[in-house]
């Protein structure tokens, strides 16, 4: 019990000191602190003050056929699930409409993929294929997916193949937004 009085005084004459300390130094002379000094920013060179230059708008090119083919894909499968006559009778007049430019992505495609697994080429589009659908008929948000479906395929009757070739990217994108990194990364 001794043992623990000690302690206790000996913590109490340390907090006694350390508070005298600190009243004696607040109790000293000093000059008042240094005053702020303002630091102005380096004018800028008159070639930066002038505003840039608008960027000139790059035209949109032609998808590749591996993005109008899965355009055509992700509408084929809007048509199939969405349950509204208007998407599915709109996909088809797109089919018709577009009846060329649809048939050289194809064409396109079934080359591309013979030129890289041989003869496996046509197995390994279908393969692809399956995925590229099941994927669009698998999204969580179906409601979404078909309210984009019904506008893209209401403009893509509307307008010239070479005009829907040009917007199938950003199309396939409003449709589902990782659908062009999707298609791109895999054969």
């Amino acid at each position: 019990m001794a043992g623990r009085i000690g302690m206790a005084a000996a913590t109490a004459q340390r907090w006694a000191l350390l508070a005298a300390s600190l009243a004696l130094a607040a109790c000293t002379a000093n000059d008042a602190p240094p005053r702020p000094i303002a630091i102005a920013p380096a004018p800028l060179p008159p070639a930066m003050l002038a505003p840039a230059p608008a960027p000139t708008p790059e035209p949109e090119r032609a998808a590749s056929a591996e993005v109008m083919w899965a355009l055509r894909g992700g509408l084929n499968v809007a048509a199939l699930i969405c349950n509204d006559r208007s998407i599915t009778d709109n996909y088809n007049q797109m089919l018709k409409s577009h009846r060329s430019l649809l048939n050289d992505a194809y064409a396109a495609e079934q080359a591309r993929y013979r030129s890289l697994h041989g003869q496996a080429g046509a197995a390994r589009h279908d393969a692809a294929m399956t995925r590229l659908y099941n994927g669009f008929a698998s999204l969580p948000d179906r409601r979404r997916v078909c309210t984009m479906a019904s506008r893209i395929v209401a403009d893509a009757v509307t307008m010239p193949s070479d005009m829907l070739a040009r917007s199938a990217r950003r199309a396939l994108s409003t449709l589902e937004p990782g659908a062009v990194q999707l298609v791109l990364s895999g054969n």
